[in-house]
């Protein structure tokens, strides 16, 4: 029994070095003194961060990204949720093509998505792009993701608490934000992770869907074709991955009370 553990351990922190090492090494990298991506090291400097915060496009492009996944975000929970409260407590005809159909954006290529809806919302409709455009495609994405994690929640949920409450006389709004979101409240946060992510990695919907607003993936992208622009990217890169932590901790925290709660 100990050396299974002392095993799971060292698999645990060999997952995490392998996992934070490659962030570590680009914040790392970010400092130094080269164009390079690697050693030698050729001393410590800030021009690429100044470079960072003086480009005209770079700090954009973070807020956009930042501002189409919150969006994202909240969005596709809150839809996912409700098609979670849907399909596992309301029984009902065409229940599993509607499952179905959920799932399908999930064995779609991104390419294939962003093109269809480019026909969609610009030939189409004549919707102007923007990242309204490019916000809808994420949470069609998006929220098949959303779905499943919220569906598991409510499966394994105890029904028998929702209906004391509403023995004790408390309505259904009361029972849901007394009893029923608190239980429910970790899934909901895995949720809003999950789909932030997706929507903040994405490149090849943007590439159909953000018109004259860049994200930061397709920013990076058309910078690193040339190889002066890596340590710029490099510089950008570690700032996102500092904010990226910076969430990363806030909704494990918020996790871990909620499931102490």
């Amino acid at each position: 029994m100990v050396r299974g553990k002392r095993i799971l351990s060292v698999y645990f922190y060999l997952f995490m070095l392998v996992i934070y090492l490659p962030l570590l090494s680009l914040l790392v990298f970010s400092f130094n003194d080269s164009l390079s991506a690697g050693f030698p090291w050729r001393g410590f400097t800030l021009k690429w961060w100044e470079a960072f915060f003086s480009d005209t496009v770079a700090p954009i492009t973070v807020r956009n990204s930042f501002a189409v996944a919150i969006a994202v975000a909240v969005v596709a929970t809150l839809m996912g949720l409700g098609l979670a409260f849907v399909l596992v407590r309301r029984g009902f005809r065409g229940e599993n093509v509607l499952l179905s159909s959920l799932l399908v954006p999930m064995a779609i290529p991104f390419l294939l998505i962003g093109t269809s809806l480019f026909l969609l919302l610009r030939v189409r409709l004549y919707l102007e792009l923007s990242l309204f455009t490019l916000a809808i495609g994420h949470i069609l994405v998006a929220l098949p993701y959303s779905s499943l994690v919220l569906m598991a929640r409510l499966i394994g949920f105890d029904r028998s608490l929702e209906e004391a409450a509403q023995d004790l006389g408390a309505t259904g709004f009361t029972t849901f934000r007394k009893i029923t979101f608190p239980l429910i409240k970790p899934g909901i946060f895995v949720s809003m992770f999950l789909t932030f992510i997706i929507s903040l990695e994405d490149i090849a919907i943007a590439r159909f869907l953000c018109g004259s607003d860049p994200t930061v993936p397709f920013f990076v992208y058309g910078r690193l074709r040339r190889f002066e622009g890596l340590p710029l990217v490099m510089a950008l890169s570690s700032f996102m991955v500092l904010i990226a932590l910076a969430f990363t901790c806030f909704f494990l925290i918020s996790a871990i009370r909620a499931r102490r709660e």
